[in-house]
């Protein structure tokens, strides 16, 4: 039986059973009964129309709700799928054939603890809340009903009962329990069990047990209108490899403790969003976008039972298979939502997940690439080939240990996992066989690109080269603070030679950037692509030519409007739907910004955190695409939906760019480095964390034709800090003048102002950093509205300095378009010296720069203001 073909029940004769006392299913048990409470609103709440087609989510540590908008979804109680499509029907009287709940589904409310689809139908409105319960291992539906008459509403599903890929079960089945008005499912051996039901359900259609067969199972609920107004109808997914009995105690449990169980989770996002860093911008969507990352990246951990917690790399559907998306567990996309963790103050999830892949480390050291949530049902690490065949996430492991400690200062979790480290490290040595410096994909395996032209002939790419070379500098902290000085002076005297080799064995003079890689022949593969922003990022690059690979990169050819391709779209290889050839990733996205930041180059870096925002609000909403279409602003068909690196894609930039934020607990400092938009008047960020101290940050600035003030207020809480800030003042700028707390202050040889705040300092837990200075020409970056299906087609900054003649500044359009750029500073005038394009001066604080229609499709300009 399906919604289209249901049967009508006699509902009559069952309202009068209930009414009288009697159980409707004759069973002699009672119905459950789950009393109304009150849904609250939450303050990151996001609602909007339904969008057939559009992916929608509720995640738990140890289950998954994964669905469309229309609420059509898979039931998912780790590792097992215990169902598919499943969906509501509802049937009136007043009307002859059951209505399909995505006909009639009209509105979602996306919360962090639970998610609500609303129906609306001029005979009844139902509210289905959502529930994927922070502990129990199942799923709770809670059905909210307004009808004047009485209402059957419909739930089916196609039970499934089967592990994650690539683990299989066997001899699968189903039946209807009408004591327990449940759906029961499971397989030869009586070892893995579901159960699926209601206690307001009826009846079903009897299916053969022997078999799963492919028609949907269906059970039919009666609401009476009057006890609909009391109670929520519940429906209830519980399931696990244990006795059937312990799946049948969790089924009660979901039901009895139902308002409990939305509490708790209630309070787990409260404690998220309280506990971790907070943003007040202008732009009230970011602020909101960081409040979603936020809960997004908590969501990434999953416990599985046999497995234990940690963190998979996203979620999707996966339709007729069991692969739901990336849902199992990814060391190297683990170590890069790490980075956007560590600033956010996340630390207790990370160290856990740190511990967790030191847990499944090869004996000679290799740090795991993916585990499957079926690996302990299945031989994963003997027999299949994805254990560990990437190297760089050995070296990837390595750095988010060094990033996390650098920001909580945890010497206990490094002590633990130090014997861990050390194997890694001698893999990491064993890899490097050419003297070097840099460990080889030829030795440790894949990197940067799993499939396609790219990698082929490959010794080593620039990817792994930037992050081994990272790894290098944070060996030589760790291992000194572990105190084994021979492996410090091994990693101090690697360092250099791994950085000498992305300096000048990847450099390309000619082209004027770094080459992807280094060939089994000696060459190079001279394709401009993405990758060396993950070096840059990492600041490894030496100035004037890693500056020079960030004007390539800040181009269209890799920074389009929505984020950065991976290949250049002038590639001979490059392909606007292909998986590493062409498409657009956020995950990469975020190393080309936070590179541009640091290298001081924010008016190239800024539009790329802006993309990442709007994706949180333009798709499933609060979640990011695995990867985007390289021609139009739009995710493939094919991508995940709900991918985890991808948010971190804007916390790490925003955090470690935008606001600078870069902490050394063990040392008991943080670098403070803000490089805002200068059309930012004011922006206020809370709960920054170094070790046990907590920091708020106000910056306000204002600018004159004469110059300008920047305010910077830093309020600890906590044990003494010492905060290395780094002035940002615009090029060009004079008489540059700093004060603290009202007392001149000169810089240190590095350029720093140092202050030192905390409760025993006798400056106390407050300071005021005073900026000012006289001329200087600052220029927004681009803002760029996204429009899903749009074509890129935003102005772009290559590079922009002062000279002793005045500024210049390289910009890239479109053919036949003009933009707008604002100016905050000097009073300037503007003329052409390079390239086919005009100017106008539409007011002193704006530049109008045109790009003829008879020019290329997309041309550079050079720009040359002078003050009158």
């Amino acid at each position: 039986m399906t919604l289209d073909s249901a049967p009508r029940v006699s509902v009559l004769m069952l309202f009068a059973a209930m009414a009288a006392g009697l159980p409707a299913n004759g069973s002699g048990q009672t119905a459950a009964e789950v009393p109304r409470f009150e849904i609250a609103s939450s303050p990151i709440e996001l609602t909007g129309p339904v969008r057939p087609g559009e992916y929608l989510g509720v995640t738990g540590p140890r289950s998954a709700w994964l669905g469309l908008e229309t609420g059509e979804a898979e039931l998912w109680v780790h590792p097992l799928k215990v169902g598919n499509r499943f969906r509501l029907g509802f049937s009136t009287p007043a009307y002859g054939a059951p209505i399909p709940g995505s006909a009639v589904a009209r509105t979602v409310h996306v919360r962090p603890e639970l998610t609500t689809i609303a129906y609306s139908h001029a005979a009844f409105q139902v509210r289905q809340h959502i529930l994927a319960p922070a502990e129990l291992p199942g799923l709770l539906v809670l059905l909210e009903v307004d009808s004047p008459e009485p209402l059957e509403i419909i739930a089916e599903f196609e039970p499934v009962l089967n592990y994650m890929w690539p683990g299989s079960l066997g001899g699968q089945y189903a039946y209807w329990d009408g004591g327990r008005r449940a759906f029961v499912l499971s397989e030869s051996l009586q070892e893995t069990n579901a159960v699926v039901g209601s206690p307001w359900a009826v009846n079903s259609v009897e299916h053969p047990a022997h078999q799963l067969g492919e028609a949907p199972r269906t059970m039919v609920i009666p609401v009476e209108p009057e006890r609909a107004r009391r109670e929520f109808i519940p429906i209830a997914v519980a399931g696990g490899t244990m006795p059937r009995e312990e799946v049948f105690a969790s089924y009660d449990r979901l039901i009895a403790e139902a308002h409990s169980l939305y509490g708790a989770k209630r309070a787990w996002a409260d404690s998220v969003l309280a506990s971790t860093v907070s943003i007040e911008s202008p732009d009230p969507q970011l602020d909101l976008a960081l409040e979603w990352a936020k809960i997004n990246l908590e969501e990434q951990r999953v416990c599985n039972p046999d497995l234990g917690c940690g963190f998979v790399a996203g979620w999707g559907l996966s339709r007729n298979g069991t692969r739901p998306g990336f849902g199992w567990f990814f060391g190297g996309d683990a170590a890069q939502t790490t980075f956007a963790m560590d600033v956010l103050g996340q630390w207790g999830v990370v160290a856990e997940e740190l511990a967790f892949l030191a847990r499944y480390q090869r004996e000679d050291g290799k740090i795991t690439h993916e585990i499957s949530q079926a690996a302990a049902r299945i031989p994963w690490f003997e027999v299949y080939p994805y254990a560990y065949y990437h190297a760089d996430t050995t070296p990837y492991w390595m750095v988010a240990l060094y990033e996390y400690w650098r920001a909580s200062g945890d010497d206990e979790l490094l002590r633990e996992l130090w014997p861990a480290y050390r194997r890694a490290w001698e893999w990491c040595l064993g890899a490097e066989t050419d003297g070097d410096g840099i460990i080889e994909n030829t030795v440790g395996g894949l990197a940067a690109v799993e499939v396609g032209g790219l990698g082929a002939a490959l010794h080593q790419d620039v990817y792994l080269a930037g992050v081994w070379t990272a790894a290098l500098e944070g060996t030589a902290a760790l291992a000194e603070r572990m105190g084994e000085p021979g492996m410090a002076n091994r990693a101090r005297e690697m360092a250099p030679r791994a950085r000498k080799t992305l300096n000048d064995a990847y450099w390309l003079e000619e082209a004027g950037h770094h080459a992807f890689g280094i060939l089994a022949d000696g060459g190079t593969n001279d394709n401009l692509t993405v990758w060396p922003a993950t070096a840059a990022a990492f600041g490894l690059f030496d100035e004037a030519r890693g500056r020079s690979t960030l004007a390539r990169l800040a181009s269209d050819r890799i920074s389009s409007d929505w984020g950065a391709h991976m290949l250049s779209t002038e590639s001979e290889l490059y392909h606007p739907l292909q998986y590493n050839m062409g498409s657009v990733w956020p995950f990469v996205t975020a190393y080309v910004s936070w590179a541009q930041y640091r290298y001081r180059r924010p008016w190239a870096g800024f539009h790329l955190v802006d993309a990442v925002k709007q994706m949180t609000f333009d798709w499933s909403l609060g979640r990011h695409p695995e990867l985007l279409s390289g021609t139009f602003y739009q995710p493939l068909d094919q991508t995940v939906p709900h991918q985890f690196f991808a948010t971190s894609a804007l916390v790490t930039p925003l955090l470690r760019g935008v606001i600078g934020w870069e902490p050394d607990a063990p040392l008991d400092r943080v670098r403070l480095a803000p490089q805002l938009p200068p059309d930012w008047p004011a922006v206020t960020v809370r709960r920054l964390r170094a070790g046990e101290t907590a920091t708020d940050v106000e910056i306000r600035q204002r600018w004159t034709a004469e110059g300008g003030e920047r305010r910077t207020t830093l309020t600890t809480t906590g044990p003494a800090l010492t905060f290395a800030f780094v002035p940002d003042v615009p090029a060009g700028a004079r008489d540059v003048s700093i004060g603290v707390n009202g007392a001149v202050t000169e810089l240190t040889e590095d350029g720093t102002v140092e202050v030192t705040l905390g409760e025993t300092v006798a400056a106390g837990d407050r300071a005021e950093i005073v900026v000012t200075w006289g001329g200087g020409l600052a220029i927004a970056p681009p803002r760029i509205d996204l429009e899903p299906g749009q074509v890129s087609s935003g102005l772009r900054i290559l590079d922009f300095n002062a000279d002793p003649d005045g500024w210049l500044l390289e910009v890239e359009g479109l053919a036949g378009r003009s933009y707008d750029l604002g100016l905050f500073g000097a009073t300037v005038e503007a003329d052409v010296v390079q390239g086919a394009a005009t100017t106008a001066l539409a007011n002193p604080a704006t530049v109008r720069i045109a790009f003829p229609p008879d020019t290329a499709e997309r041309t550079t300009a050079v720009v040359r203001f002078t003050t009158p």
